[in-house]
């Protein structure tokens, strides 16, 4: 899974001058819930992730507290409240966004909630760090994406090259649906 990170992705794809390895400062915006909890360990221990900032409206302290034991290359992390989003924004240069609520309620609840809390944190993202990387996570994908690029767009920061939407998740559970109907290992699936 590392070997695909998107932070090693964007790193290999940058002009550097130097032969030291780039230095990453990254905000994870919503790590309290069920995928940005277990997303912030692979983040804490990726070598190219020298600063790691952890926000949501309740938990990132303590995600942060429990990744920090971690013996990793990061030399800092930081865990913020609610009511700390431009502080965890400050200087970084990729956000992943994994914020919303899960997939409990319909359709259309989902995208109600969870648009909403996309747009409040890109417009942050669009005034604190408006050259970084953004990484969208939250469901549904194929609306919150666009949602963060008409937020941004209204600074005018709008980098079509520096929006992402993960989908790995999903691509993932279709080919193991799809090893289980035809009897195929979900590994060797294109």
């Amino acid at each position: 899974m590392l070997a695909r990170s998107p932070i090693r992705a964007l790193s290999t794809n940058s002009h550097t001058f130097s032969s030291a390895a780039r230095q990453m400062n990254v905000a994870a915006l919503g790590p309290g819930r069920g995928i940005g909890q277990p997303l912030s360990l692979p983040l804490k221990t990726d070598p190219l992730v020298t600063s790691l900032s952890l926000y949501d409206i309740r938990d990132a302290p303590s995600v942060a507290a429990n990744v920090i034991h971690v013996d990793a290359h990061s030399e800092e992390l930081n865990g913020y409240p609610a009511y700390q989003l431009d502080e965890a924004l400050d200087g970084v240069q990729v956000v992943v966004i994994p914020a919303g609520v899960p997939r409990k309620m319909n359709r259309d609840d989902l995208l109600d909630t969870n648009a909403s809390i996309v747009r409040d944190l890109a417009a942050a993202i669009g005034r604190v760090s408006p050259t970084a990387y953004i990484l969208v996570i939250s469901n549904p994908v194929n609306t919150t994406v666009p949602i963060i690029a008409s937020t941004v767009q209204k600074p005018g920061v709008y980098n079509s090259t520096g929006l992402f939407s993960v989908t790995t998740l999903y691509v993932v559970c279709a080919a193991r649906l799809t090893a289980g109907i035809s009897g195929l290992n979900p590994q060797t699936l294109p």
